[in-house]
This record gives C-alpha cells, sequence and structure tokens, in this order.
C-alpha cells in the first residue's frame, strides 16, 4: 500500500473539514428557516442596550410600530398581514428611525421580516410554546439591550395579553385599543385554535 505524504493527509484533512463546515451551516440554516407555528406572526423589537434610556425608547419605537399597523394595515390573514410586513420594512424602519431622533439618539434601525426562534412567553392566560415563529424584528443600534416580543397576527398587540407587559406599559394606551369586548374574545379563540393546530 502506497504511503500519502504528510503534505496530502493536510489537504484531505483541511477538505474534509471545509465539507463538514458546510453541511453544518445548511443544517442550521434550514432548521431556523422553518416556521414551527404557521399563521402567527410576532413584533420583536431589541433596544441598543440595557441602559434606562435605551429600554425607554425601545418601547416607544414599539408603541410607533402598534400604531402604525392599528391605523394601516387593514388585513384579516396571516398572509395578507405577512405581504403586508414585506412590502413596508422600509417604512417601519423610517418609523423607527424617526421616533430613535426625535428622542435625540442617532442609533439606526434595522427592520426585516423572517423566521426567529422564540422562548416559551405566557401572555396573561395564553401561552406561546417555544419555537421558530414568523416575526417583524426591529434592531435597534447595537442590538445588544434585553428585546420585547408581542403578537402581530391575530393582532393580539392590541391586547394587553398579547405583550409582555412593563411597569411603563400598566398606564400606556399604545398598548391597549378600542376594541369591543366581543372583539376581545374573538382573538383569543382564534389565537388558541392556531397554537392547538401547531
Amino acid at each position: 500500500m502506497k504511503n500519502i505524504s504528510d503534505e496530502k493527509k493536510c489537504i484531505i484533512c483541511f477538505a474534509l473539514v471545509i465539507l463538514m463546515g458546510v453541511l453544518l451551516f445548511y443544517t442550521y440554516a434550514d432548521d431556523e428557516g422553518q416556521n414551527d407555528h404557521e399563521g402567527i406572526i410576532r413584533l420583536h423589537v431589541i433596544a441598543n442596550s440595557n441602559t434606562v434610556g435605551d429600554q425607554a425608547l425601545k418601547l416607544k419605537v414599539r408603541d410607533a410600530i402598534i400604531k402604525h399597523m392599528e391605523k394601516n394595515a387593514q388585513t384579516v390573514t396571516a398572509a395578507e398581514t405577512e405581504e403586508y410586513l414585506k412590502d413596508n420594512t422600509e417604512r417601519f424602519e423610517k418609523i423607527a428611525e424617526g421616533v430613535i431622533a426625535s428622542e435625540g439618539y442617532n442609533y439606526p434601525a434595522g427592520v426585516t421580516l423572517g423566521v426567529r426562534y422564540i422562548p416559551e412567553k405566557n401572555y396573561g392566560e395564553i401561552t406561546f410554546p417555544a419555537g421558530n415563529y414568523e416575526a417583524l424584528n426591529v434592531t435597534i443600534g447595537d442590538g445588544e439591550g434585553e428585546n420585547w416580543w408581542c403578537v402581530l397576527f391575530p393582532p393580539l398587540c392590541l391586547l394587553e395579553e398579547g405583550c409582555e407587559m412593563t411597569d411603563s406599559d400598566k398606564n400606556n394606551t399604545a398598548v391597549s385599543s378600542n376594541l369591543s369586548e366581543d372583539q376581545r374574545l374573538e382573538l383569543r379563540w382564534k389565537l388558541i385554535k392556531l397554537l392547538n393546530k401547531n
């Protein structure tokens, strides 16, 4: 049997390492891209940092996006909502940048629509299991601060139980809405059906 030179062994090992890296990358990318909860779209806002000012700014950006959705997105299905979000990512970026500038900061804002892993979240009596969800992701500045989640479709961001509540939310009208009790019950029912379907 022929002896393989050390140089050829190194080349073979190097090629195998690259091949394994490529396979792992595509395996990971495929896992992240699979939406485990069809029909549910989340809002994800990431603060620049955990300073008090940056966390307050995150909530103001959140409020502006929710307010825009409430006034302008006349969508009734998850597909329509997803299409609206895709068509308006630049608008959401401008909304976020406008809020940031009006508060005296010069952070950039990045807005993307894509699948993100979200840990289990409890909103009032409703529990969202951990998994990959379609989400509108808003990153403020460095995006190194605590993040905030809610449910854009069904539009539970308009209900207190559809949001992660902070102390400042308790008196915040942007999170509550003018929905009737019947509309609130209908949204909760729709969400329970979607969670049970997945």
